[in-house]
């Protein structure tokens, strides 16, 4: 662990993030009614969307890990997870966690897991890579109804996110960090004796029996916990609506670009990408896949304040983020005809619309917490759905694996 000056990084990253502190009070004096209407709409998409989308699933994946339903899981999932990412199964829920959950959920049950013995550093790193998604409901909802007025466009998008972020997890494990060394091991995997389903009941004794929680108790700090990080996601999201809006403020013409903020902001950036004038939608469609992929300087942020404070790098989630914004362009080019046809009426008719006005009436339409619970079922459905293809192609790994030898 590194001592406390050095997590602090040099003298000249101090000097700048305080300049630039200071910038930022001194344009939100000078333009306060700009700031609270940027300030509302990011509490607004926080609060109506983020904060009910995610709660449940922080919730259940501290309670999944007491439990020991995960460490069951990565007995199944042992095979596929080493193959593909080089962790051991007791990971192997992380990924369809993240990809229903949405970020930092990924990189909050890696961290849990490393801190816990379960994965090395390097496991972790680049489990919270591969499992960095955004939430689908997110992607659907917020994106493709609120945002483009086209749900059948956010079922694409949401496919396309996903497919492109687990290439780009396959491709960092194969290609980058297949090669080096785990800066700390974990504790060796028992071995283990009996049938599988035996295997997996005994998993799930040896960990509850060594969290030890009541179930009171349990429930109260996984609550407490979760609501935490939620926080901290609405402070990144309300602080870099305001500075985006800051910016466009006081420097004309660069709000009309989609560049800034997609670079600092997921949700911002997808929606000026939808403002933008291009006129192709194939096109625009893949710049806001490509900004979903890529996630923005706020995720990062995110993540970064979740893996540091562990002992965790992010080196990998930064190329991972690269390549996952890069897959996602290129493969919704490819897909785009072919994937129109599965969802007819999906393209987008975007208009000359500017992108505080288009704004204002996005965050009007976003749903409120009763349509939210409505969405949040099919998620845990479609966890469920995902967990148990895992599942089923793990068994058929074992199975092949076995008869080839």
């Amino acid at each position: 662990m590194k001592g406390s000056h050095q997590q602090g990084g040099p003298l000249w990253v101090t000097i700048a993030l305080a300049s630039c502190a200071v910038l930022l009070a001194v344009s939100i004096v000078k333009s306060p009614g700009a700031a609270f209407e940027a300030s509302l709409q990011g509490l607004t998409l926080w609060w109506r969307i983020v904060f009910p989308g995610l709660l449940p699933f922080l919730v259940l994946s501290q309670m999944l890990v007491a439990y020991g339903f995960v460490h069951a899981l990565g007995t199944v999932l042992n095979p596929l997870l080493q193959k593909g990412l080089g962790a051991p199964g007791v990971a192997g829920w992380v990924l369809p966690f993240g990809l229903i959950a949405g970020f930092p959920a990924a990189a909050e049950a890696s961290a849990q897991l490393y801190t816990t013995g379960r994965i090395t550093a390097r496991q972790a790193e680049k489990l919270a890579a591969a499992g960095h998604f955004c939430n689908p409901m997110l992607i659907i909802v917020v994106v493709g109804t609120g945002f483009l007025h086209k749900p059948g466009l956010g079922l694409l998008l949401a496919a396309v996110h996903g497919i492109a972020g687990i290439a780009a997890g396959l491709t960092l494990h194969k290609l980058i960090l297949q090669s080096r060394k785990d800066l700390y091991q974990a504790g060796p995997e028992p071995v283990r004796t009996g049938t599988r389903l035996q295997q997996m009941v005994h998993s799930i004794e040896e960990a509850r029996r060594l969290d030890g929680r009541s179930f009171g108790k349990l429930l109260g700090d996984t609550v407490a916990s979760a609501v935490q990080t939620l926080m901290m996601i609405g402070g990144y999201m309300l602080i870099f609506a305001v500075v985006i809006r800051m910016i466009e403020y006081h420097i004309p013409g660069i709000g009309s670009t989609f560049i800034l903020p997609g670079l600092l902001e997921v949700h911002l950036g997808s929606y000026a990408a939808g403002a933008s004038s291009t006129s192709v939608p194939a096109l625009q469609a893949a710049l806001i896949g490509a900004i979903l992929g890529f996630s923005g300087l706020c995720a990062y942020l995110q993540v970064r304040a979740v893996l540091r404070p562990v002992g965790i790098g992010t080196g990998g989630f930064l190329v991972t983020r690269i390549l996952h914004g890069s897959y996602a362009y290129v493969l919704t080019l490819l897909l785009w005809k072919p994937l129109l046809k599965l969802f007819p009426g999906a393209a987008p008719v975007f208009g000359d619309i500017s992108t505080d006005d288009r704004m204002r009436n996005s965050i009007l339409q976003l749903p409120g917490w009763s349509q939210s619970f409505s969405l949040m079922e099919w998620q845990f459905i479609t966890l469920l759905f995902i967990t148990a293809c895992l599942i089923l192609f793990a068994i058929i790994w074992r199975f092949r694996s076995s008869v080839s030898h």
